[in-house]
């Protein structure tokens, strides 16, 4: 005959899977952050070995026509805009892995809930759920055509 299940009992347990889950998804996120980053930092070192960092202006000048010159500056604005995004990138992963450090990581930064696992394994830096996100882009948009 088997013995009822102490109270409590039940609730630990699940309390200890949930711990086991909670540990393994955020092994699947640093994995994830830790990629995203070391992506970053490779294109961005392919851009800048690539002199993308170096505005048409600096660099050894050929012959050139006007043509040439509007195709450098718009290739330079172009690479320009990929170095800002991935310096970005870089940032934002590391905020991330130093939030999973500090096992700060998961909670939105706007109104302290959880971020939900499907948000956080498509944006693994994101720093807050999808509604403040969307009140923090709206507000950003509204400083930026002020």
């Amino acid at each position: 005959m088997e013995l009822p299940a102490r109270a409590g009992q039940n609730a630990h347990d699940m309390e200890i899977a949930m711990n086991v889950d909670t540990q393994s998804h955020l092994a699947i996120l640093r994995g994830m952050l830790d990629f995203e980053l070391n992506e970053a930092r490779t294109e961005l070192r392919a851009l800048q070995i690539n002199g993308a960092s170096v505005p048409p202006e600096g660099r050894p000048r050929e012959v050139a026509d006007r043509k040439d010159e509007a195709e450098a500056a718009q290739a330079f604005e172009v690479s320009d805009a990929a170095v800002e995004r991935l310096m970005r990138e870089v940032s934002q992963c590391e905020r991330a892995l130093d939030r999973l450090a500090q096992e700060r990581y998961g909670d939105c930064a706007d109104c302290g809930e959880p971020i939900p696992w499907p948000r956080l394994m498509a944006q693994p830096a994101a720093e807050r759920c999808a509604d403040c996100q969307r009140a923090f882009e709206g507000r950003s948009h509204c400083l930026a055509q002020a």
